[in-house]
């Protein structure tokens, strides 16, 4: 049976492989939906865990001239 660190740990793996996966796929904006979570806390994540997100495409801002 695992202890309640060993858990911890586990989750944290968890976690990271998810956003690592994710950082090689998909764009922060599109991660952040599917993981349920705000972008900014998507994006504070990545810089706490130092998880290199590649440019896969730039968003278009729709801006009133």
């Amino acid at each position: 049976m695992e202890t309640w660190n060993e858990i911890n740990e586990r989750h944290r793996r968890e976690r990271l492989n998810l956003v690592a996966q994710f950082s090689k796929q998909t764009t922060q904006t599109e991660a952040a939906k599917k993981l349920d979570m705000s972008l900014q806390a998507l994006n504070n994540f990545v810089h706490r865990n130092n998880i290199h997100w590649s440019i896969i495409k730039q968003g278009i801002r729709n801006e009133k001239t």
